[in-house]
């Protein structure tokens, strides 16, 4: 399979530092450019903290919160948020993105990303609706956020403008954005951001679009290589039968990180946790964080081997595995066996007796 030409782009940029996942390492990336330090971003926003954290709370709301909050108050630039977010890449929202662009109808890839809309990182509650000829996206209780509103909005409409396009496979038709709060002195980014009328001081915050984008189909579908990201993302965001919250938690922030090896430190101050305490909660839960994270990456593997042709050296990449030769051996000491034995395997149990 070849591979998606919105990668090419992807591909453009390194990524800054290990990833944070949820479409942050934008936001990362914009920042350096303006010679803010990824590290003094995330200390500022409290990621350097020992204090113990509830399980419940991992990498909560106001963890968000305070990243954004921060990027507005370090950034020389008052139109960072709108900068950031057009400078999404596919792998920013691991395979949530794969699987949003590689839906058969982009009606279809909406229809999944609400349903999964926590692996994109969201900070307001958002409903879907259709009104006549226009879809409708609503966020509520945006004035719970402050003073970030603004940043907030900026930063996530841009996103997922920029995402959208992606599935689109050409700028997203929004007809007009809706905005709780006066015009900013740079209200014309907005204008040249999403190319459609801005209406400011408004009495909800909604975006609309022509619903007719709802039918097109996508340019990159691939039935099979949505069916694997989207079934995998389903799995990891559901409760697993005798699976701990740590342990889901620690699956699905490899799964947002998809394509960047993860490390116990990396994840841990994800999780808001000190290496120490991270250790502790996982030794208490009877885990083995290597374990979880080479599951994690073998269940993707095997998905893609069975039920896609994508080659073994992309896959690999798509892992986080710049060597194939390393992956390849990765993979057999995960499960015994080569990659191409798990699609041989798949491949004469599809063909039906007596063919």
């Amino acid at each position: 399979m070849r591979k998606l030409r919105a990668e090419t782009a992807i591909e453009v940029e390194p990524p800054v530092g290990s990833s944070l996942g949820y479409g942050l390492d934008a936001l990362a990336r914009e920042l350096l450019d303006q010679g803010v330090d990824r590290r003094r971003w995330l200390e500022a926003s409290g990621f350097e903290s020992s204090e113990r954290h509830d399980a419940e709370q991992l990498f909560d709301h106001a963890r968000r919160v305070a990243l954004l909050r921060n990027a507005e108050r370090l950034a020389p630039r008052p139109d960072t948020g709108l900068r950031a977010g057009a400078r999404q890449r596919i792998s920013d929202f691991g395979l949530f993105g794969y699987a949003l662009v590689t839906s058969r109808t982009v009606g279809e890839a909406f229809e999944f990303g609400l349903d999964q809309l926590e692996l994109a990182g969201p900070v307001l509650r958002i409903t879907f609706e259709i009104r006549g000829d226009e879809g409708v996206l609503r966020s509520h209780d945006a004035h719970s956020l402050g003073s970030a509103l603004p940043f907030v909005a900026e930063f996530w409409r841009s996103s997922m403008s920029t995402l959208l396009g992606y599935v689109v496979g050409a700028p997203f038709p929004s007809s007009a954005m809706y905005f709780p709060y006066e015009a900013p002195a740079h209200a014309a980014a907005y204008r040249e951001t999403f190319r459609c009328p801005i209406h400011f001081a408004s009495d909800v915050m909604e975006w609309h679009f022509d619903a007719a984008v709802l039918e097109q189909p996508c340019p990159e579908a691939s039935d099979a290589t949505a069916r694997v990201c989207q079934d995998f993302c389903e799995r990891i965001v559901s409760s697993g039968v005798g699976e701990t919250r740590l342990a889901r938690d620690v699956r699905r922030l490899c799964l947002v990180r998809q394509g960047y090896a993860s490390t116990a430190p990396e994840i841990a101050k994800m999780l808001g946790l000190s290496l120490r305490t991270f250790y502790r909660r996982l030794r208490d839960d009877g885990l083995r964080f290597q374990q979880l994270v080479d599951e994690t990456r073998l269940s993707v593997a095997v998905e893609y081997l069975e039920s896609t042709r994508i080659p073994v050296d992309e896959i690999g990449r798509r892992l986080g595995f710049e060597d194939a030769s390393n992956f390849r051996k990765a993979f057999r000491r995960w499960a015994g066996c080569a990659p191409s034995e798990i699609r041989r395997r798949a491949e004469v149990q599809s063909v039906p007796v007596g063919a």
